[in-house]
């Protein structure tokens, strides 16, 4: 196996999430539509679990064996159910800022969110310890954009931090991010940036997002983005092009999972058929899981190919067993 160091993932808003799993009663399956207004439906699971994007995206590496130290907003609970749970995982916590809290609903053939954002992540949360930790990573994530709604700053000045903390310092006086991120040419970095939007269907700055992966072109070396179905689609309205012409235009490889496939956008298309599975538990953090997998494999030094692979049978795992895979 190849030698890591400390992964430090996160970088995004926390969430508690409260799953709430409805079964049918004759099947004991999830149920595939939402009971009518009035009903009292019984047999319910309901269980707060922590969550986010960044913080499955970590607690998939850590079960797989990588060391990780999840950098984002916490709380006494958030920290009381992450033991409870025994995930294998570091926390450091990123001052003034509230975790936040999902309502997840649960249905045969997928769920259904609903975030209660409480909290927000720019600039102003950096400091020069997380500055070293996001530079020291071998990744270097980039998540949940949608749900934060100073995302574009904080991504941004994530970027910028990569090359000069004190380039930071001068976003406070520019009237856009974009100003300071022009400054930059031909930066580099070690490691991966994996950039993970989650749902920018409605993202009310997609625009902005899009011109931020646009200025990915100045930072020289790996990077990958990973989006599903409804994300892709939001990224293909902005920019016109077909998923090959888009990764071609970034510059840097799309992975696009779906429930029934999986296809790798680079200088060929690689396609995997999902696996066909006899029961589904949860598909709370699937994604997530899937996303570890791909970068563990890599890590290993998988092929694309074999990465992909994994990553299919990872989150088919969590999504048959509702528990992350240790192998």
């Amino acid at each position: 196996m190849k030698k890591i160091s400390t992964i430090f993932g996160g970088f995004d808003l926390t969430f508690i999430d409260i799953d709430i799993q409805p079964y049918d009663l004759e099947t004991n399956e999830l149920i595939q539509e939402i009971p009518v207004i009035g009903s009292h439906h019984r047999n319910n699971k309901i269980e707060f679990r922590p969550g986010g994007n960044g913080f499955n995206f970590c607690r998939a590496l850590a079960h797989l064996g990588r060391k990780v130290t999840y950098v984002g907003p916490s709380s006494i609970f958030f920290e009381q159910i992450v033991k409870e749970n025994k995930i294998p995982i570091e926390i450091y916590p990123i001052k003034n800022s509230d975790v936040s809290y999902t309502a997840i609903l649960n249905r045969k053939n997928g769920e259904t969110q609903f975030n209660s954002v409480r909290s927000f992540l720019s600039y102003e949360h950096l400091n020069e310890e997380l500055v070293e930790r996001y530079r020291n990573s071998p990744i270097k994530s980039i998540s949940n954009v949608s749900l934060n709604p100073t995302s574009i700053e904080w991504i941004s000045s994530l970027l910028i931090s990569l090359v000069d903390f004190e380039l930071v310092e001068d976003m406070k006086n520019q009237p856009s991010p974009f100003d300071t991120l022009s400054k930059i040419k031909d930066a580099a970095f070690d490691g991966i940036i994996f950039i993970d939007p989650s749902d920018i269907s409605h993202f009310l700055r997609i625009k902005e997002f899009a011109k931020f992966l646009e200025f990915l072109h100045n930072f020289e070396g790996e990077k990958y983005l990973s989006v599903n179905e409804n994300e892709l689609k939001a990224l293909q309205s902005i920019f016109n092009k077909t998923p090959e012409e888009l990764s071609k235009h970034l510059g840097f490889p799309i992975v696009f999972h779906t429930s029934k496939e999986v296809r790798y956008y680079n200088h060929k298309v690689i396609k995997f058929p999902t696996l066909k599975l006899k029961t589904m538990k949860t598909f709370v953090g699937a994604g997530d899981c899937f996303n570890g997998a791909f970068l563990h494999s890599l890590f290993n030094s998988s092929s694309e190919e074999d990465a992909l692979r994994f990553a299919i049978k990872s989150a088919s795992h969590l999504i048959e067993t509702g528990e992350y895979p240790t192998s």
